[in-house]
């Protein structure tokens, strides 16, 4: 089994949280510091011995399920469901989405560049 990005994704770190666009389904979500974490590690995607490690950890295996749910990963076989874990975790440490929300609408900047006016009507092209 192997586990990557979707390719229409966008992400930025931002402080300790980490925020993932989805651009085809206008959803943005929030990953915590330990989430963001591992969503750096699938720079790569994950296969092999390093897949199968990360998937002993009910924890991680719970997260990875959450952000295929969002559309935010994809595997070329079903999620491993995992038991809750029998030891409870220091829930900062635990990967998690913190938040979800969906985009309206995504549009271009109207910023301001030499010799253009403050009326662009939403067409950055405009000036």
């Amino acid at each position: 089994m192997k586990i990557r990005r979707m390719k229409d994704v966008a992400w930025r770190r931002i402080d300790r949280e980490t925020v993932v666009v989805h651009l085809t389904h206008h959803r943005m979500c929030a990953l915590n510091e330990a989430g963001g974490r591992l969503w750096e590690d699938l720079a790569t995607p994950l296969e092999g011995d390093r897949l199968t490690r990360l998937l002993s950890d009910p924890v991680v295996t719970a997260f990875l399920a959450d952000l295929a749910e969002e559309g935010l990963v994809e595997s070329d076989g079903p999620f491993p469901s995992s038991p809750a874990p029998s030891v409870p975790q220091n829930e900062s440490e635990m990967p998690r989405i913190e938040w979800r929300e969906e985009v309206r609408r995504f549009v271009g900047s109207c910023a301001l560049l030499p010799g253009q006016s403050l009326d662009c009507n939403g067409d950055p092209t405009s000036s």
